[in-house]
């Protein structure tokens, strides 16, 4: 009888021990285990996105009661996204503040969002948001990546040091891109554009040194890292919108737990969609800061807007299929299409 119980038990822990393995392989979380989450960011502190950040650490705190807490990276000291990408994927950090580009190494659809001239305004965007991220977060799903939250980052102009109205002023300039968007800038250079590809965050140097004389990012991000001092030019028409995110690498995300992982998207969602109900009013303040600091905001007739769409347009039909997404760019444009027809 003995014997019989002390093989019972030993056949007890053994399955108790396996299963706690087993548990922890497949990412679970020992009831109240600290996580530490460290999240990089290529943008400044000093910037809405960097205080937004910020205050979402306190909020990951407050709602997991200190079981799970975000420590941010700020000002690009993780290096570029691709940096911050190879980064993620060694576990070196558990999460990260992107942008399109950056999204689009690991979701390579999303930049069908950004189509220079393809969405034309705030309420297009929302419309079209409501009907595409579902299909985004899906093809997110099934990467070594969780979304945790989308957020829109604002729209894109073209700043320069000389002045850009029509496309030829653009060709007399040095403009930065970002290296992973080799298909575009391939295009853009058969276009007579003179592409500098940079990593985002040597752009102050690069303009100092004048390896590059222009740049197309948002107001909010030129004005928190006073780009403007040396691009004193802003075309005043908005090319496309941009979306950013926080990524966190699956490791981590399966280690959070399902209530876990409700917890923190809730809790980020609501920061994103206040942040996005403020975006707006950011960027126009970010302008008119500017503008008292010198800048000039040069406004293009509606024929010059023309010369841009058309040129565009030329650039654009041949990459549908190959950098943008075929079947997601049909879906766009039947949202829109719809909107702009009133139904």
């Amino acid at each position: 009888m003995r014997r019989k119980l002390a093989f019972c038990a030993i056949v007890f822990l053994y399955f108790l021990v396996n299963s706690d393995m087993v548990f922890a392989q497949r990412g679970g979380r020992s009831q109240g285990e600290t996580i530490e989450v460290r999240l990089a960011s290529p943008l400044p502190r000093n910037s809405d996105w960097g205080r937004s950040l910020d205050r979402l650490a306190a909020e990951w705190a407050r709602v997991t009661n200190n079981e799970v807490r975000l420590r941010v990276i700020h000002d690009g000291l993780e290096g570029g996204e691709s940096k911050m990408l190879s980064s993620l994927s060694a576990d070196n950090i558990q999460a990260g503040l992107f942008l399109s580009s950056g999204i689009a190494e690991v979701c390579p659809a999303v930049m069908t969002l950004s189509i220079p001239f393809f969405i034309k305004n705030e309420n297009e965007l929302d419309l079209v948001l409501s009907d595409v991220l579902p299909v985004l977060d899906a093809q997110m799903g099934k990467t070594n990546f969780a979304m945790v939250a989308w957020a829109k980052g604002g729209w894109i102009n073209i700043f320069s040091k000389e002045s850009v109205v029509v496309p030829d002023d653009l060709r007399r300039q040095k403009l930065a891109t970002n290296p992973e968007l080799k298909d575009m800038n391939l295009v853009f250079k058969t276009m007579g554009y003179n592409m500098v590809e940079i990593d985002f965050i040597d752009l102050g140097p690069k303009l100092a040194n004048n390896i590059v004389t222009a740049v197309y990012l948002t107001p909010a991000a030129i004005a928190p890292l006073g780009l403007h001092k040396s691009l004193k030019n802003m075309l005043d028409l908005p090319i496309a919108p941009f979306l950013g995110g926080i990524v966190m690498n699956r490791v981590t995300w399966n280690k959070l737990g399902p209530d876990r992982q409700r917890e923190l998207t809730r809790a980020t969602q609501r920061m994103a969609a206040e942040f996005d109900a403020t975006m707006p009013k950011t960027i126009s303040n970010a302008i008119v800061m500017m503008q008292r600091d010198g800048l000039k905001v040069n406004k293009p007739s509606p024929a010059q807007e023309e010369v841009w769409r058309t040129e565009m347009l030329k650039v654009i039909s041949p990459l549908i299929g190959t950098t943008f997404d075929r079947d997601l760019y049909r879906r766009i444009n039947g949202t829109l299409e719809k909107a702009r027809s009133g139904q």
